[in-house]
């Protein structure tokens, strides 16, 4: 069996890596922006940073304490509801990260090629 060298894993993560950004990036073109889903109430959580504003990525730190196990005294989010799912809001309608990179597809979006 061959071992994989530290050079070897890092060059997979940064293709890895590269690869979440050009989609995150593609799906953001098309309108998606990164949400969280409570499905114990259908709600739409947008994912927010620590101020309350937009965030590009997905934050736990931005959620509502309705949302919220464990908060640090700091304010960072250790634990959330077991009801919450990760993915993307477009106009309003929740899509996880599949299909929201289905739908992209399928819209024919020249950055999802």
């Amino acid at each position: 069996m061959k071992h994989s060298t530290t050079d070897e894993r890092q060059g997979a993560t940064r293709l890895m890596q590269s690869e979440v950004e050009r989609r995150r990036e593609a799906l953001g073109l098309l309108g998606f922006v990164p949400a969280f889903y409570d499905y114990s109430t259908s709600t739409i959580h947008p994912s927010l940073d620590v101020h309350g504003l937009p965030a590009e990525a997905h934050l736990l730190d931005g959620l509502p304490d309705a949302v919220v196990v464990v908060r640090t005294d700091c304010g960072r989010v250790v634990a959330v509801k077991s009801t919450l799912m990760v993915g993307f809001e477009r106009q309003g309608y929740f899509y996880t990260a599949a299909s929201a990179w289905r739908a992209a597809r399928e819209w024919g979006g020249t950055a999802c090629s």
